[in-house]
């Protein structure tokens, strides 16, 4: 009989077989477990990190509604508050009726700006395009402003997501205008069925590598995740650009009925 027939032989193979079976099979699931655990550490630094981006929109949400009370406390003392001081002193002077009458519809004008900033009028019988379009006519004598809208639905598109957009054009001129320095600003809209698309650009300076988001930047995200809307940002050619979508499932009324 040859050796390899011999049982002792057979069974030496067959050891030898489950064992190197089974060395495979503990590799397999030691692999498996590590897999398993580095994706839940992954996992569990992601949502960290989701945690602390949402606290930080959070408390810059805070910072910012704090900012925009001192900015109406310091438009109401330091500008309507003084022309109406100096009104009264006019009143008390019997000043000439027709100075007493430019004065009241400064005032008058005042307030409508202070409100009007506080929240745009008729939002809900007005048109996105229309309220970009009053918002663009007061940066257009700071600007050279390329403006262009493509509008490709009838469906009207929520308060919310107005109000947001509004806000979030209102930042990017105040930052193009106070850190870029810019002189051109290219601002796109795009409305269709699926979905609410901004491409917005200017040729200021941009910001530095590693530079920290400030409140500005941070308010223009929270909003952004507010409308659930994605973004991205670049730099080409010596403009920046940001891009903005929203799908059609946080757009229109309808949505929030």
């Amino acid at each position: 009989m040859a050796l390899w027939q011999k049982e002792e032989t057979i069974i030496f193979w067959i050891i030898v077989s489950l064992f190197f079976i089974s060395a495979i099979l503990i590799c397999f699931f030691w692999l498996f477990y590590r897999y398993q655990q580095n994706m839940y550490q992954q996992k569990v630094a992601h949502l960290e990190n989701e945690h602390r981006f949402k606290e930080s929109l959070r408390l810059s949400m805070l910072e910012s509604q704090e900012n925009e009370r001192a900015r109406i406390a310091h438009d109401l003392h330091d500008s309507l508050n003084g022309h109406l001081t100096a009104l009264q002193w006019s009143v008390d002077l019997d000043v000439e009726r027709p100075k007493l009458q430019d004065k009241i519809k400064f005032c008058i004008a005042e307030v409508r700006r202070i409100s009007h900033n506080l929240y745009p009028p008729l939002l809900e019988d007005t048109s996105l395009e229309t309220l970009l379009s009053h918002q663009v006519q007061h940066w257009i004598s700071r600007y050279e402003i390329d403006y262009y809208i493509d509008v490709r639905t009838q469906q009207s598109i929520s308060n919310h997501v107005k109000l947001h957009f509004l806000r979030i054009i209102q930042e990017l001129f105040v930052n193009s205008d106070k850190h870029g320095h810019a002189t051109r600003v290219r601002l796109h809209l795009r409305i269709t069925p699926a979905s609410l698309c901004m491409a917005y650009c200017d040729n200021g300076k941009g910001l530095p590598p590693g530079y920290q988001a400030g409140l500005g930047i941070k308010s223009i995200q929270n909003r952004i995740m507010m409308i659930a809307g994605q973004y991205k940002t670049k730099s080409y050619q010596g403009f920046q650009f940001i891009s903005i979508c929203s799908d059609n499932k946080h757009l229109y009324k309808q949505a929030h009925s």
